[in-house]
């Protein structure tokens, strides 16, 4: 009589891959489901991040995640949740330009220049290059 042997190594591996593969469903679905409802169903990508929570996508849209709303928000949007009046939006130069981004309201250009946000006249200026 020959011992019964388990495939325990085979239903471990095999588990695990079906644990991975539900992972990755779940995280793909979470994606899809959280992603376009409040940025405006945008599909433009996230070229840079600014901040805790900050995003700049391809189309030169700052956004912020607001998590007592559980959404994303534009820049301006938070600003007005948070009582405050402010145009950030558009961006002084086009997204593409950006090498930078520190806060939002601070920019620094792929060809060197900075542009900061004065908050006192809520418009960007043109700051030069140190």
């Amino acid at each position: 009589m020959k011992p019964v042997r388990f495939a325990l190594p085979r239903l471990l591996a095999a588990s695990a891959a079906i644990a991975l593969v539900l992972a990755a469903g779940w995280a793909l679905r979470a994606d899809s489901q959280a992603a376009p409802a409040a940025a405006g169903g945008s599909r433009s990508a996230v070229i840079a991040t600014y901040g805790v929570g900050g995003v700049l996508k391809s189309d030169g849209a700052l956004y912020q995640w607001r998590p007592e709303k559980k959404q994303w928000v534009t820049i301006d949007d938070s600003f007005r949740l948070d009582g405050e009046s402010r145009r950030v939006l558009p961006l002084p130069v086009p997204a593409s330009e950006v090498a930078r981004m520190e806060g939002f309201g601070f920019i620094v250009t792929r060809s060197g220049a900075c542009w900061l946000y004065n908050l006192d006249s809520n418009r960007w200026e043109n700051i030069g290059r140190p």
